[in-house]
């Protein structure tokens, strides 16, 4: 319970300019992309959630024109998730701002080494997590 309320509470302190964690990290998967575009279901498989999942983080900032829809070219039955100028400058914009709150929320908590054991630790469990799909809300 603990990690569940710390998780809450870090989600929270970080969100920048409107866009919570779950924003940010469909936007950097598709800012890393090649094309800056992914399948829905390559999206889902990076963010370890399930297709209903990635439907209802994406129709949120597609609303907002951070993201569109589009077919991809060699099977017009699979649509791309696609981020735009908009959405990959908000997120440059943004992950820099909570880069800066996260060094300062670790650095008011921890000492160098306890930053750099927490990193190593977090880097060990988010891979066991990623392989598993978790339901949405």
């Amino acid at each position: 319970m603990r990690l569940v309320r710390a998780d809450t509470e870090i989600r929270r302190k970080l969100e920048v300019q409107g866009l919570s964690l779950n924003d940010l990290t469909v936007l950097q998967s598709l800012c890393s992309a090649p094309g800056r575009r992914l399948r829905r279901v390559e999206l889902a498989d990076r963010l370890g959630i399930t297709p209903s999942g990635i439907a209802r983080l994406v129709a949120p900032l597609e609303k907002l024109g951070y993201l569109t829809r589009d077919s991809d070219p060699h099977d017009a039955r699979i649509a791309l998730v696609c981020v735009t100028d908009v959405g990959a400058e908000l997120y440059r914009d943004a992950v820099t701002v909570a880069d800066e709150k996260a060094t300062a929320l670790l650095g008011d908590l921890f000492d160098s080494a306890e930053q750099e054991q927490l990193t190593e630790l977090l880097g060990r469990l988010a891979p066991s997590f990623a392989r598993r799909p978790v339901a949405q809300k």
